[in-house]
């Protein structure tokens, strides 16, 4: 997991969306996102929450304690995935906001 500042001029700006909007979104579309992690989904996946809804985010956590995020407001960058006919995020960045 890389925890980055996102910045308008940086190459990891992306589009911020809601869950809502990233869910209608084509595969592969860059995004950025800010929700609540509020939990796992599953082995690989944890829960990204915002006021429109919550979608499945891949979050490389090798070396993380999950229960790190859990619970934490985050923005995260990456690419929508839209595989097996659901819709997650494959993330390239978290920036814990508190």
């Amino acid at each position: 997991m890389i925890l980055a500042f996102i910045t308008s001029g940086s190459a990891y700006a992306r589009q911020e969306v809601t869950v809502a909007v990233a869910k209608t979104l084509r595969d592969d579309r860059q995004v950025t996102l800010t929700g609540t992690i509020t939990g796992r989904a599953d082995d690989d996946h944890y829960w990204l929450k915002d006021p429109t809804g919550r979608i499945r985010v891949d979050i490389d956590d090798d070396d993380d304690d999950d229960r790190y995020l859990i619970g934490k407001k985050v923005r995260v960058s990456g690419e929508v995935d839209r595989d097996d006919g659901y819709s997650e995020i494959n993330v390239d960045r978290v920036y814990i906001l508190k």
